[in-house]
């Protein structure tokens, strides 16, 4: 019988520091383990939570921070792909409405009920009728769960949920459920479990070079740890190959692809203040060339997404004037009361979706099915790519059941059946109204920032408020995130740079006004504090936020302007 925590692995305290990350490849590196997965995004995180509910000994590599790629940059919705239906992929949008319900059931502190609104105008590429048609087709395909019920509204109620919405030739709109996430959130939740388990992951470090046996199949990779700056020699019976839309240079770290079968695609996103768009739900709208955008409510802010056209930039995806003007005119097409221009930005941001598809395949992006597949080269490299955040709980028990079969005959013989299925995220066993009311008594916070707390870091909240001095229970300028985060995530996050605390910890860097540039000096203090950086450290990490902040976060040129130049 094997043992959830391996009683040889560094103690599983609940703390995730760089102190944790070095102690775990040091462990790995004398012993090796079973599974080796690169890439630290949701897929891979999902593969590393399910080897270690089989009680298999599993690592996690990332080249650069968790959920820093796609995994930090997507529409943040869960939702079972109401768009798939009209295309005939059917089983995703089943399997989809499947995990949405099971994430929602498992981890309702952290995947949210999502209202959306379908309006349908007179001129509609699809109009009233097949609205209710395509609805009725998707709480079907959920098996009528309570969660896919809908409602089909007039134009009057739809009035009311979306207030600045176009009325001219509404007809109404079918009103229906999904779910929204914190994407890097879901990601950290992910490892932090996958690590109370007894795996490990381990941030900037990158698979530099596969190691074979000798009869040529990948037996492990050299590991070079960026923090340490030293090569790590890391032996594992298999290797998962999760690196998003990075997934065919690892392959080529093994041997060349013959023939790409991946076609990254690039969506951008626009945040914008709550108070310029009235709307109590999500809505989904057409812009001129007849592509479905979304708005989508998220605290003080809206989601403007999103574009869809192929791409080669899959390290450092940029938003340019072009694509802000192409959502914009959409959304003042959609909202005309609005008239939104660029300066109500407070961020934009780009991810790039690794779709699975042949490159010699004449079709948009949109129309390439979200489905996964699972690559197996004769080294016995496993590879994976498409899918969804949605179904990434699914990705990663199909790819372990690959990875098992892999195995050497007594390990398969000691693995256990995944128990991802059954298994929350978080044990957060409180009433979410009543831990938020207690929040605000006990330490004058207001409601809103109580809330945040609670869905970001479950019981958690309650103590990272507790371990500091009341200096830094107070808030960030004026936003929702409080000082008291940067010391906790430092201790239990595993973040090494305050890009990877404020971009993905704390999410500063898509949702705060300013993006916490105001507000820096402040937070590297905090943080300076908490790691022992000295101040030249403390001025290249702002230095370093800044510069990420420019290229990630905000416009650049145009396409032509680029060409140009």
């Amino acid at each position: 019988m094997t043992l959830d925590f391996d009683p040889a692995a560094p103690d599983r305290n609940g703390r995730w520091s760089l102190a944790e990350r070095a102690a775990d490849l040091r462990h790995v590196k004398r012993h090796g383990v079973d599974v080796l997965i690169v890439g630290g995004g949701i897929t891979g995180a999902g593969v590393l939570r399910d080897a270690a509910t089989r009680g298999l000994r599993a690592l996690l590599v990332e080249r650069d921070d968790f959920a820093s790629g796609t995994s930090s940059r997507s529409s943040k919705l869960i939702h079972g792909g109401l768009r798939y239906i009209a295309k005939g992929q059917l089983a995703i949008t089943r399997q989809a409405c499947r995990e949405r319900d099971q994430l929602m059931r498992l981890n309702p502190h952290l995947v949210r009920p999502l209202p959306f609104l379908f309006p349908a105008y007179e001129d509609s590429k699809v109009p009233l009728w097949q609205v209710h048609a395509v609805l009725w087709t998707y709480a079907a395909l959920a098996s009528f769960r309570r969660g896919s019920r809908f409602r089909m509204l007039n134009p009057e109620e739809v009035a009311q949920r979306a207030p600045d919405l176009h009325t001219e030739g509404l007809r109404g709109a079918g009103l229906y459920w999904d779910a929204r996430v914190d994407d890097a959130r879901l990601v950290l939740e992910t490892l932090k479990s996958a690590r109370s388990l007894g795996a490990a992951a381990a941030n900037h470090a990158e698979v530099v070079e596969f190691l074979c046996d000798a009869d040529g199949r990948v037996a492990g990779a050299r590991v070079r740890d960026r923090l340490a700056e030293r090569n790590l020699e890391i032996r594992a019976h298999v290797v998962v190959n999760a690196a998003g839309p990075a997934v065919e240079r690892v392959r080529g770290l093994d041997r060349p692809v013959a023939k790409p079968e991946l076609r990254p695609a690039k969506g951008i996103h626009l945040v914008i203040p709550r108070g310029r768009i009235r709307a109590e739900t999500a809505i989904t709208f057409e812009a001129s060339d007849g592509r479905h955008l979304f708005l989508m409510p998220w605290d003080d802010v809206v989601l403007l997404g999103t574009t869809d056209a192929f791409t080669d930039e899959i390290d450092e995806p940029v938003v340019t004037i072009d694509e802000v003007h192409y959502l914009l005119s959409a959304a003042n097409d959609a909202f005309p009361q609005a008239g939104l221009t660029t300066n109500d930005l407070r961020s934009v941001y780009a991810g790039v979706r690794p779709l699975a598809a042949s490159t010699d395949e004449d079709v948009p992006p949109s129309s390439v099915s979200r489905e996964h597949r699972i690559y197996c080269d004769p080294s016995g490299l496993i590879s994976a790519a498409g899918g969804k955040l949605t179904t990434y709980r699914a990705m990663g028990e199909a790819i372990m059941d690959r990875v098992q079969r892999q195995l050497p005959p007594a390990r398969q013989a000691e693995a256990r059946p995944s128990r991802t299925a059954e298994l929350p995220l978080r044990f957060d066993g409180f009433d979410r109204a009543e831990f938020e009311r207690e929040l605000c008594s006990r330490f004058g916070m207001a409601p809103w920032r109580s809330a945040y707390l609670v869905a970001t870091y479950g019981a958690h909240a309650e103590t990272l408020l507790q371990e500091v001095p009341p200096a830094l229970r107070r808030p960030i300028g004026t936003s929702r995130y409080t000082l008291a985060e940067i010391p906790w995530s430092l201790a239990n996050e595993c973040p090494a740079t305050l890009c990877d605390l404020l971009e993905r910890r704390l999410r500063m860097a898509i949702f705060a006004v300013g993006q916490g540039l105001p507000e820096l000096a402040e937070i590297a203090k905090t943080a300076a504090e908490a790691t022992g950086w000295d101040a030249e450290r403390t001025r290249a990490e702002a230095r370093d936020y800044t510069a990420a902040v420019r290229r990630r976060y905000q416009i650049i040129a145009s396409n032509a302007e680029r060409s140009a130049a």
